[in-house]
């Protein structure tokens, strides 16, 4: 699964739109942020951790890493 499917899914899960994502990310980050560029980062994979790390915190998530066996 690529992040912008992550992203996607779980955006459908709780409820959220990529317009809402955009305005709670300003509002998190103090930075500009629009659908149009929120959508390309998605499609181009060019998304930063921090923003990903971001996303899943307003959506109430958190990111674990769990050693492979």
């Amino acid at each position: 699964m690529t992040v912008k499917e992550d992203i996607k899914s779980l955006l459908a899960k709780e409820s959220y739109t990529i317009t809402d994502m955009a305005k709670e990310l300003a509002q998190k980050t103090g930075k500009k942020y629009s659908v149009k560029t929120l959508s390309q980062k998605l499609t181009n994979g060019t998304l930063r951790y921090e923003e990903y790390k971001n996303i899943v915190n307003i959506l109430g998530y958190e990111i674990s890493l769990i050693k492979a066996k």
